[in-house]
């Protein structure tokens, strides 16, 4: 009936936009993740990139924050690999 495939196609984009919704930066930053930029912009990925004393911008789910590098250590090889 007309009803039921209504009924279905609304569950099935309800899936979908919880999907979306899962995939989204936002829904990575609201599990603890942070976006850190230089003073730049530029999205930092490598720490050794970074000189101390340099201003970083860091985002998370629910604002900003400012801060200095302070020190920088490189990951351990076993640490890349998890």
């Amino acid at each position: 009936s007309v009803g039921h495939r209504l009924e279905r196609a609304h569950d099935d984009l309800g899936h979908q936009l919880a999907r979306v919704r899962a995939l989204s930066p936002l829904a990575t930053l609201r599990r603890g993740y942070a976006v850190v930029q230089d003073a730049d912009g530029h999205v930092v990925t490598e720490a050794t990139t970074v000189p101390t004393g340099s201003d970083l911008r860091i985002r998370v789910a629910e604002g900003r924050i400012g801060a200095t590098v302070t020190h920088t250590e490189p990951t351990d090889a076993q640490e890349s690999d998890a």
